[in-house]
């Protein structure tokens, strides 16, 4: 009966009225229905945990054209009645009515309600509906974890900097050496004590296309490679046994660095 066929009809409008995607009459109309239905309540209870749980872990918003999208990806299916067609027609016609004599329809046609006809659209569109809560925010929320999870993996990255920069800058045999290269100052931190040195300088002229700047330990007076970098702005840690080195030099090297020194040496400084 049609009534029957309504009823499955309005059951299937929970993930439709969970995205706001149902007219105003309908949504009128599934509300209606939602007070006596324990059933319906739990289906849209259920989309908007979901939607909830995703919401509080992203921690960046979503693009503000997602739902936009979504939600004329699900009207864009939604032809309409048949032309002549009201939308209530369905609601106006008694349980069982057919078209009879003087209604200008042929005796001999088949009688299609409007509810048989609307099934199969509502169910794929309740598919679509349940699809644009669940997967986009799937996908948004693997976005957002992946998100921060980066964030925090900066965060930690930058943490164990400072901490290495301040045990550098307080240890007791701090010392600081000026390097000098092409008119420019570099700046040598170095802590014996801490094992560890790191160049610092603001505005290094480019080495040249296809070059690197490169520093050498010398240990026991022979050059042991250590950091290349480009020029500009510089902050770089040195790699090798501090410790161990009488002084630090600077050559410039192909990109990539050296094994070996390339003559002249730029600069150089006891440590």
């Amino acid at each position: 009966m049609q009534g029957g066929d309504r009823s499955v009809d309005v059951h299937g409008d929970a993930a439709l009225y969970a995205v706001d995607a149902l007219e105003p009459e309908e949504r009128a109309v599934f509300e209606e229905h939602l007070r006596g239905c324990a059933a319906c309540r739990a289906e849209v209870d259920s989309y908007g945990e979901v939607g909830a749980a995703l919401a509080s872990a992203v921690a960046q918003d979503p693009p503000p054209a997602l739902r936009e999208n979504v939600l004329a990806a699900i009207h864009g299916t939604r032809t309409g009645a048949p032309a002549g067609t009201s939308a209530g027609s369905s609601s106006a016609a008694g349980p069982g009515t057919a078209a009879g004599p003087g209604t200008g329809a042929s005796s001999g046609a088949e009688v299609v309600f409007l509810a048989q006809r609307r099934r199969p659209r509502r169910q794929w569109l309740a598919a679509a509906a349940a699809a644009a809560v669940l997967l986009p925010g799937a996908a948004l929320g693997g976005w957002a974890i992946g998100t921060q999870t980066e964030q925090r993996e900066q965060q930690q990255l930058a943490a164990q900097e400072q901490d290495r920069q301040t045990r550098l800058l307080a240890a007791a045999d701090v010392a600081t050496h000026q390097l000098a290269v092409d008119g420019r100052t570099a700046t040598l931190v170095v802590s014996e004590q801490e094992d560890a040195a790191m160049l610092v300088a603001a505005d290094l002229p480019a080495p040249g296309e296809g070059q690197e700047y490169q520093l050498w330990l010398m240990q026991d007076g022979s050059p042991v490679p250590d950091v290349h970098f480009g020029g500009g702005q510089v902050q770089v840690w040195l790699d090798g046994d501090v410790d161990r080195a009488g002084a630090v030099a600077m050559t410039v090297e192909p990109a990539g660095g050296s094994e070996t020194p390339t003559l002249p040496v730029l600069a150089a400084v006891e440590v």
